[in-house]
């Protein structure tokens, strides 16, 4: 996986960052389609509510904030016809950004705890609600990014104590195919605290080594067209 940039602050560059107030209300919009597409717990029916009462509670902000967005496309790209594809290539990447599956759990909670402060206040301002609440959902990843960052140096430092022993680590192999071999690698780091899928044991020392299980939700992109009708 490959991260994004350190920024001077030690935030990741993302692609929520830097942006305007118009941006960030819809990036905020398309944070919560997501989550109301992929957060569908028994206990998450909060998030898919507030969101069908948020698109229509600022039916009329958010058409304006999309046309005024497609006027910037437009404004940049020249051609109707290019302004809509470049549009489109742009949404897809903030969407599959929010669709990142190993931050899906915390992104999911931070969704639910969202939505039901929209549905307890119904705040009057859909801009300074998008404000307050776009850099909760940012926190999800930066987390995330640090927590794999810290994953990667301690994989590397493993490799370099025991890699000549047991090879190299690779744990996304060992955690969908198993050991295949006589050796024994590390299991996956998953920050969501799956649900083992067995262990193997070190021939050498006893050690048990858990696998992890791959959690078996679907991990499609989400690649939505942009609307073209007033509030949707």
């Amino acid at each position: 996986m490959i991260l994004p940039p350190l920024g001077a602050d030690g935030q990741r560059l993302t692609v929520n960052s830097n942006l305007d107030e118009d941006s960030i209300l819809w990036h905020f919009r398309s944070a919560w389609n997501v989550a109301a597409l992929n957060c569908l717990d028994a206990d998450k029916g909060a998030i898919l509510e507030g969101y069908s009462k948020f698109l229509t509670h600022y039916r009329r902000p958010l058409a304006a904030v999309n046309t005024a967005i497609d006027q910037r496309f437009r404004k940049e790209h020249g051609s109707r016809n290019d302004a809509l594809k470049a549009r489109e290539a742009y949404m897809t990447q903030v969407y599959n950004y929010f669709a990142l599956p190993p931050a899906r759990a915390d992104f999911c909670n931070v969704a639910l705890q969202i939505a039901s402060a929209f549905l307890a206040e119904q705040p009057e301002d859909p801009k300074v609600f998008a404000a307050t609440s776009l850099p909760r959902y940012e926190a999800v990843f930066q987390d995330f990014f640090r927590q794999y960052e810290q994953y990667r140096i301690a994989s590397n430092a493993w490799d370099v104590r025991y890699g000549a022993r047991y090879g190299a680590s690779q744990p996304g192999y060992v955690a969908v195919h198993g050991i295949t071999g006589p050796t024994v690698a590390t299991a996956l780091v998953n920050l969501n605290a799956p649900q083992s899928a067995g262990e193997v044991v070190d021939p050498a020392t006893g050690g048990r080594i858990p696998l992890l299980a791959v959690p078996d939700e679907a991990n499609t992109p989400i690649v939505q067209p942009v609307p073209q009708g007033e509030g949707q």
